[in-house]
């Protein structure tokens, strides 16, 4: 890492945009844990006080970065069902967040990870990933066609959620080694047929 670029002038109004930016291409490089105020500081050319006048720490940093992150996930779950039918909606939006979390793993573990579990919740985060759950209770709701608020589409989506998160964690974390002759996308597809499969027995039985 570049650690010579010369501190430069700064207008308040457009820094903090930089040092998001930043964080975010060192956030995949280095990973939560060893993303730092002083590193971010010293490639955006300007001194570890004037993060500060930004974001009170780093965990505040680290807030606003997971906060993005959701944001982006709505979007990419909100535009990717658009136009599929409502028997292969579930299927469709379970590989989308699969996908965004094996091309972001960095942002993806923190999103979910324990780096924010002990700081005090930033309203920007909380209302990010209410907004992201929202896009799946939203298509549980449409495939199941049932009011969003009811028990039946709030135990679904948890389950929705669960799944697909479950299966990208084990994933990103290499928990169990493939056979050389299995792909992951093998792996992903097979478990996203099986999901699906059970949507459509519950749909059939309704």
């Amino acid at each position: 890492m570049n650690k010579s670029v010369k501190r430069k002038n700064y207008h308040v109004g457009n820094l903090e945009p930089q040092l998001i930016d930043q964080a975010k291409k060192m956030l995949e490089e280095v990973g939560p844990d060893k993303l730092s105020i002083r590193a971010i500081s010293e490639q955006v050319g300007v001194s570890a006080t004037a993060v500060y006048h930004h974001f009170a720490n780093k965990d505040e940093l680290l807030s606003h970065l997971a906060a993005q992150g959701f944001a982006q996930l709505e979007s990419v779950l909100g535009q990717c069902q658009q136009g599929i039918d409502k028997k292969n909606k579930m299927q469709v939006i379970s590989r989308q967040y699969m996908l965004f979390a094996f091309e972001h793993p960095a942002m993806y573990q923190l999103m979910f990870g324990s780096q924010l579990a002990h700081s005090e919740m930033n309203p920007t985060l909380s209302t990010a990933r209410k907004n992201a759950y929202a896009v799946v209770e939203q298509c549980v709701a449409d495939v199941l066609e049932k009011d969003i608020q009811s028990k039946e589409v709030r135990s679904a989506a948890l389950a929705a959620w669960s799944f697909a998160h479950g299966l990208a964690s084990l994933m990103i974390h290499n928990v169990f080694e493939l056979p050389e002759h299995i792909s992951k996308d093998a792996v992903i597809e097979k478990a996203l047929l099986g999901f699906n499969q059970l949507v459509k027995a519950h749909l059939d039985f309704e």
